[in-house]
């Protein structure tokens, strides 16, 4: 018998003999309490909670901007908090939100100004001070200006800070700014939707999904989104009775909560929809009340459409041709209230801005512009704000091919084409790249030319600037490190965002900077002072919050400093359903079916520009490889959290997922550890992984979550957890809009 087995009545015994023991531990406590009054009892004086010093702020755990209040005891967080009044969030933050105290609290992160004394990459550093860094850079890049032009410093972006390194690289006189986000993210998206509906979906979507009677995904996982209000007002939808077609080859935490879960063949979405397109408008289905009054180009689509009959469709997606005319069918019965949503991270096969061109055309013969359970209209908030002038950089040329002055591709000069950039680095065509600017970048955790490539284009660099929060792969491979203050420590400019319900939030530091470090405005003007452009620079954050008192009145300043947000409600997100007249930017005023606008180029280039979506058929496979799936895990935000234990606890590596009938032919079994091997390269996975052997992904594939396998030893818990991503994807670009194409990467596997 155990020395722990205790018989029932030993059980009783011990407990009363422990009772005593606890009451005579709190005597004291005991007689305080019966000495207590009435009133202290009333005022639950021994149940008060210590919330501590309230901060507001926005998240920055991802670029959702979720609002936040923060509580600090004794300059310490302690904790944070959803606001409840922003829209972005309303009360809730997610596991990387709620993680966040632990990016401030990490002891990886970086410290103080470093300049590098080893290899690139070796991870050698010298602390400096902010002085010398500054002068390190002056030293290092007015050289290369004075000898290839200030062109040659290209810039990486991301994150609230991102205007003060844009104005510094505007303000040396390089238009090469590159936001990632734009060319590896949701590029060909938004220049789909803007060829169609002359405005984009834009980063906080515009889909009414709480309202919405069918909600149709073609591939978004909103149930594991990286944006807290999404994936709410998703399953809200779902609550009220909305059904759901997902299409998707791999069953997601959305594709589980299906009406119907669709198993499409991978890089077929677009024959998808040109299927759903025939029914609909073969059997009269279109709301035709819409179209006549906002559509252009419907007799162009009706003959265009004839051969993409479902039976074509199905043999294209795997999709049975009879479920196809089903569900056409009935997302048609609950016109206008519907919603087809592409992906937001559209950098799949080549041809994506044609295939959410066809994802557009399925929501306008819908009608669902402005309507509640469709697409609502973004309002702007009715206050002037001064605007900051940026220098003109608009007559050099930029390396990336984005902008006016390119008739390929259409990406904007605001965003850039980082992948182009990178290329561009790489080639020394248009001309040398020598310089970049990282901040709060990625690339080789992220990047689309290829990770051997990128570290090819690094060797052509004669200087690498970095500034970040933390030590990611590629800031290893700096020259000179600024670090900068988390945005728990730091002002930044106050957020204005577009919306339903437009909104400003302000964040404003917590707790001043446990380490040497500094917010992006000081550190990019620390830099411009050396080349005696500092003069660009004259408001910082805290003054520009400050400012916000010359135009809102005061009773808005004191809603704002109180609640954290300040809304602007006498507004219609439903214009249409309210009957306003709709207005398109577009070309032709209309909501282009067809684009006019794309004629000529087609003409010069082929189908691909064509102003009406044509099917081709993605690439396949060879013999023995799969085609490798990527998307993000909810528990993770891009590839920037890998290091953070709170996260980690959640999920600390990305098992690769197979097919069973894949495993079987291989001889695989679940949990067996593997390599990947790109067949294109040659290159293998740097350690093995385990297999997970499910019926969750389709045949021919395999997927694995994003952002891991990272190689910088300064994190001491992310290292080389899970396998890095972008060492086997895809270097395609889709032709108009200049963005990525990640799928068309294919991958064998071995056993370890």
């Amino acid at each position: 018998m155990s020395k722990y087995n205790i018989s029932r009545r030993g059980f009783i015994k011990l407990a009363g003999m422990s009772s005593v023991a606890i009451t005579a531990g709190i005597t004291g406590f005991s007689s305080s309490l019966k000495a207590s009054t009435e009133e202290d009892i009333k005022s639950a004086r021994f149940l008060k909670y210590d919330r501590g010093v309230k901060s507001i702020n926005y998240c920055e755990m991802c670029f959702w901007n979720c609002g936040i209040n923060v509580y600090t005891r004794k300059g310490i967080i302690h904790k944070l908090e959803g606001n409840k009044l922003n829209p972005n969030n309303r009360g809730h933050i997610c596991a990387k939100g709620n993680a966040g105290i632990q990016s401030t609290y990490d002891a990886d992160r970086i410290q103080f100004p470093l300049i590098r004394t080893g290899k690139r990459g070796e991870g050698k550093f010298k602390k400096v001070s902010w002085e010398e860094a500054y002068k390190y850079v002056y030293k290092k890049l007015n050289p290369l200006i004075n000898k290839f032009g200030p062109e040659t410093l290209a810039s990486f972006v991301h994150g609230s800070g991102e205007p003060y390194p844009r104005m510094l690289t505007m303000a040396l006189g390089s238009p090469n700014i590159a936001i990632p986000a734009y060319s590896q993210c949701k590029g060909s998206r938004e220049m789909a939707w803007a060829l169609t509906f002359g405005t984009v979906v834009s980063g906080h979507e515009t889909f009414d999904m709480s309202n919405s009677k069918h909600i149709m995904i073609f591939g978004r996982n909103m149930a594991g989104a990286i944006q807290v209000r999404e994936a709410e007002d998703f399953a809200e939808g779902l609550a009220r009775g909305a059904k759901l077609t997902y299409i998707d080859p791999r069953q997601s935490e959305s594709a589980v909560r299906a009406t119907d879960w669709l198993k499409i063949n991978p890089g077929t979405d677009m024959a998808l929809a040109l299927g759903f397109i025939h029914v609909i408008i073969r059997d009269n289905l279109t709301n035709m009340d819409f179209v006549r009054k906002y559509c252009y180009g419907y007799n162009e689509l009706s003959n265009h459409i004839k051969k993409y009959t479902p039976e074509w469709a199905s043999k294209k997606t795997g999709i049975d041709s009879k479920t196809i005319e089903r569900i056409a069918w009935d997302f048609a019965k609950y016109a206008p209230n519907v919603l087809a949503i592409p992906p937001r991270r559209m950098t799949r096969y080549g041809n994506d801005t044609q295939t959410v061109r066809a994802i557009a055309i399925l929501n306008a013969l819908m009608g669902n512009w402005g309507v509640p359970g469709g697409i609502f209209v973004r309002n702007k908030i009715p206050v002037n704000f001064p605007k900051e002038k940026f220098p003109d950089v608009s007559n050099v040329r930029r390396a990336d091919g984005a902008g006016k002055g390119e008739k390929f591709p259409l990406a904007p000069t605001n965003l850039g084409r980082a992948n182009g950039m990178y290329k561009a680095t790489l080639t020394k065509k248009p001309y040398p790249i020598k310089a970049w600017l990282l901040y709060d970048t990625n690339p080789l955790c992220h990047s689309s030319i290829g990770v051997n490539h990128l570290y090819k284009a690094m060797d052509n660099l004669e200087l690498i600037i970095a500034i970040d929060t933390q030590f990611s792969d590629t800031v290893m491979y700096a020259d000179v490190i600024f670090p900068e203050s988390t945005y728990l420590e730091r002002y930044d400019a106050p957020y204005i965002q577009k919306d339903k319900t437009p909104f400003i939030t302000l964040r404003k530091p917590a707790i001043k900077p446990i380490y040497d470090t500094k917010g992006s405005f000081e550190i990019c003007k620390g830099i411009a002072k050396e080349f005696g452009l500092d003069n660009w620079f004259k408001k910082s954050p805290e003054e520009q919050t400050k400012e916000l008192s010359q135009v809102l009145n005061k009773k808005q300043m004191e809603i704002l400093n109180k609640d954290g947000v300040l809304l602007f409600e006498n507004v219609d997100p439903y214009p249409n359903a309210s009957g306003s007249t709709l207005n398109f930017p577009t070309s032709t005023g209309k909501v282009q079916l067809y684009v006019k606008d794309l004629e000529e180029m087609a003409k010069e280039q082929g189908d691909e520009f064509s102003p009406l979506p044509i099917y081709k058929d993605p690439i396949a496979p060879k013999e023995g490889e799969f085609r490798l799936l990527t998307g993000f895990t909810p528990n993770h935000s891009h590839a920037r959290s890998q290091n953070n234990w709170l996260l980690l606890e959640l999920q600390d590596d990305t098992p690769i997922w197979i097919n069973p009938k894949d495993a079987k032919k291989l001889g695989f079994k679940d949990g067996d550890m593997v390599y990947l091997i790109y067949p294109k390269t040659g290159h293998k996975s740097y350690h093995s992984e385990k297999l997970k052997v499910t019926k969750r992904i389709k045949e021919g594939n395999v997927f694995i979550n994003h952002g891991f396998g990272h190689t910088t030893k300064a994190w001491s818990r992310g290292y080389e957890k899970g396998t890095k991503d972008n060492w086997f994807i895809s270097n395609d670009i889709d032709p108009i809009s200049g963005a990525s194409a990640f799928n068309n990467g294919f991958v064998k596997i071995i056993k370890a």
